[in-house]
């Protein structure tokens, strides 16, 4: 297979990037970047997952948005093409669910529960498409579909799957999926990964078997695993959206 395969899946970012909401000159603005993705993120996520665009904002319109005062997107737009952009691609529906009201001062917990949701909505949905794209044949019957989606499923924590929206945001430092810092834990969740990752083509042969703890070797068995693993979905990912891929966090309060 040709390395590098770009078109076939589209590079903007399905959710914005953690990144944008430590980005920011003020503490009020930080305030607004809040308050307008909390406004809007339940019907964007419902609607990704039940009737996905077919282009999602890059870094810039993301920004635009979450600096949005009301429902006016702001004046500082490069042009009246990215505005109309924006509007495309999100909607109307979403552009006015972002009306700023009162977080005065929002608590360490929900800011560190929003970026880790962010960050993992983005690997979440990243890697559904690029699974549809590598390996379209185990796409092709309702059973075909059902079974790769359990299998993507059980990759993250949560009764769920993608929804991650019908989920409380957690509260408390936890153990959570791929990024669990017990490897015990984490274990069974990358043991999926790498089964979905073995069926693309030029995947380490390895994968295809579980990891295990092994008592003799310490962590290293599990950390060769991982680290295979690890290696070759940031490869071919960097191959099919032309830029770094979006990967899970540790869920921690620091």
């Amino acid at each position: 297979m040709q390395r590098v395969q770009l078109g076939l899946v589209d590079p903007g970012y399905h959710f914005p990037k953690p990144i944008l909401f430590v980005n920011v000159s003020t503490p009020e603005q930080k305030k607004t970047y809040l308050v307008n993705w909390l406004s809007a993120h339940l019907l964007w996520i419902s609607q990704v997952s039940v009737c996905s665009p077919s282009k999602f904002p890059s870094p810039q319109m993301w920004r635009d948005f979450l600096n949005t005062i009301g429902t006016d997107l702001p004046s500082s737009m490069r042009s009246a093409s990215m505005k109309s952009a924006v509007r495309d691609i999100l909607g109307e529906n979403i552009i006015h669910a972002a009306q700023v009201s009162s977080l005065s001062d929002p608590p360490l917990w929900l800011i560190h529960s929003i970026l880790w949701e962010l960050y993992e909505l983005n690997f979440h949905y990243e890697l559904y498409a690029l699974d549809q794209v590598i390996v379209p044949h185990l796409w092709t019957t309702d059973q075909a579909q059902l079974d790769r989606q359990g299998l993507l499923y059980s990759i993250f924590p949560g009764e769920s799957g993608l929804l991650m929206w019908s989920e409380r945001l957690p509260q408390e430092p936890r153990e959570l999926g791929l990024c669990a810092s017990s490897m015990s834990i984490a274990l069974p969740y990358w043991n999926n990964f790498c089964k979905l990752l073995s069926a693309w083509p030029g995947a380490p042969p390895r994968l295809q078997y579980p990891a295990e703890l092994d008592d003799q070797r310490g962590n290293s068995a599990f950390f060769e695993h991982s680290m295979s693993a690890s290696l070759f979905y940031i490869q071919t990912a960097f191959d099919f959206l032309g830029r770094q891929p979006s990967l899970p966090h540790l869920f921690q309060f620091v």
